[in-house]
């Protein structure tokens, strides 16, 4: 499936409702994730030795259905504000160059 461009500046940094809670949900995951393995990192002393950082990355993951559970959540959450402060009536918007295109009108 092709990634859709933007009609302007021919970036593929379009947000649309289409892939918004998609995107959104993923961006949430990847927060709760990320701030858990910081903390997690905090608490230990750093080890120089090579992919240590990946293994301890891997038994964050290990309680990933809770992760999922809240990052879904705050990704919602997100997902709404992008939707009215971001989106308004549009249909999508280029991150890139912040061209927004509405929905095509259905022909009378």
């Amino acid at each position: 499936m092709p990634t859709p461009t933007c009609c302007i500046c021919q970036s593929a940094t379009l947000i649309n409702r289409q892939n918004l809670r998609t995107l959104t949900a993923l961006a949430g995951v990847l927060d709760v994730l990320l701030r858990e393995y910081s903390a997690q990192q905090r608490k230990q002393s750093s080890s120089p030795a090579p992919w240590t950082h990946v293994g301890d990355l891997l038994t964050v993951l290990s309680d990933a259905h809770a992760f999922r559970l809240e990052g879904q959540a705050q990704g919602r959450t997100l997902a709404a504000n992008v939707e009215r402060y971001w989106l308004g009536e549009f249909d999508s918007l280029c991150l890139s160059c912040g061209f927004m295109l509405m929905k095509d009108a259905p022909p009378d």
